[in-house]
């Protein structure tokens, strides 16, 4: 029908008037220009209208609106959450749900649009609130959306929908998967911390994402009185055990490290080998340390050849420790790494405090 009316209101401007009368002015006369090339492609869907979509599939899939979900599926559709499911599995699941438990708000950040000639993907993060369950409060939910729009004549369908975990949750499910395989990192001590305790005196001994404990553990087998701190079960779990069996007191705390208390004045040694370049940890860790304790930290620099975006500036960690410290080394090789790749630009940095 509404091609109809537009092809008629089209006719009727470029088509001339039978009714009798002087000729319209030159300035009024219509305008009439050729139809689009049969087989071109249609104008690309605009970033908003996409994010739009796909909010609008995503909140008539909550409210079980079988209709609306039907006609902007597409045929070949899936949906991704562990499990696949096919486009008759889905709308039949609708159909069978109801009003039951189901995503009662959601709220959207980090979205991003890409936008091709014959697909278009939404990325997104959506902190999501379960409605159905009131009585008990719900659940909450962090996750990512991944949402293919394809080409289907000149509309666009619905073919792929993900949803993965996100925030902490997602990254401690990754890092057990790293430590339950127990491949694809160095299991033997950093050399640079055995080299910067070798003449030192043991004391107390923080070990910030400790992982399975290679490093922690040879500070214990050399007399330090170590803490290690990771999110990780399975790193937790597996440094516990080799303590046990090598006999060696390790207090191994499971805790997400952004919620840990460093004290203050309460360390000898500090070591974060390969954990993240987090600065927010390491103002933390600068009052935490006693009057001569080491700050000993390896990890990735900055640098394009390193191929990831991830790392450290040059000289970052010496003006962050400039006052109250004396930088014993600082410096940017080309080495092997403890972890990710078989050679890559690396930082190594170790500071006293006064």
């Amino acid at each position: 029908m509404r091609y109809l009316v537009a092809a008629a209101a089209l006719l009727s401007a470029c088509t001339p008037s039978a009714q009798a009368g002087p000729p319209a002015p030159a300035t009024r006369t219509a305008v009439c220009h050729p139809p689009p090339p049969a087989g071109a492609p249609p104008p690309a869907p605009t970033e908003a209208s996409l994010l739009q979509r796909s909010h609008d599939v995503l909140a008539a899939m909550d409210r079980a609106d079988v209709a609306v979900v039907e006609f902007q599926l597409a045929a070949d559709y899936v949906h991704f959450e562990g499990d696949l499911v096919d486009r008759e599995h889905e709308l039949s699941t609708l159909r069978t749900r109801g009003t039951g438990p189901h995503i009662g708000t959601r709220t959207w950040s980090h979205e991003h649009v890409m936008v091709g000639a014959g697909e278009a993907i939404v990325v997104g993060e959506a902190l999501e609130h379960t409605a159905g369950n009131e009585s008990h409060g719900g659940y909450n939910f962090d996750g990512w959306y991944t949402l293919v729009w394809t080409r289907d004549g000149e509309a666009r369908k619905l073919a792929y929908l993900g949803w993965r975990q996100g925030g902490p949750t997602s990254k401690r499910a990754t890092w057990d998967e790293i430590f339950r395989n127990s491949i694809g990192f160095n299991h033997e001590p950093n050399r640079l911390l055995v080299d910067t305790v070798a003449h030192l005196r043991p004391g107390a001994a923080l070990d910030v994402a400790m992982g399975q404990g290679r490093n922690a553990l040879y500070l214990a087998a050399h007399g330090w009185r170590v803490t290690g701190v990771d999110f990780s079960d399975e790193g937790i779990a597996a440094a516990r055990a080799s303590a046990d069996k090598r006999k060696l007191v390790l207090d191994a705390v499971d805790m997400d490290i952004d919620r840990y208390d460093f004290g203050t004045n309460r360390w000898d040694l500090v070591t974060m080998i390969y954990a993240t370049d987090n600065t927010t940890w390491m103002e933390k860790i600068k009052p935490s340390l006693r009057k001569g304790g080491r700050f000993v930290l390896e990890y990735f620099a900055l640098d394009p050849s390193n191929g990831v975006d991830d790392g450290i500036p040059a000289g970052k960690l010496a003006k962050l420790f400039g006052d109250g410290f004396e930088i014993l080394r600082d410096e940017v090789v080309d080495d092997v790494p403890d972890w990710g790749m078989d050679r890559a630009k690396l930082v190594r940095f170790v500071a006293r405090k006064k």
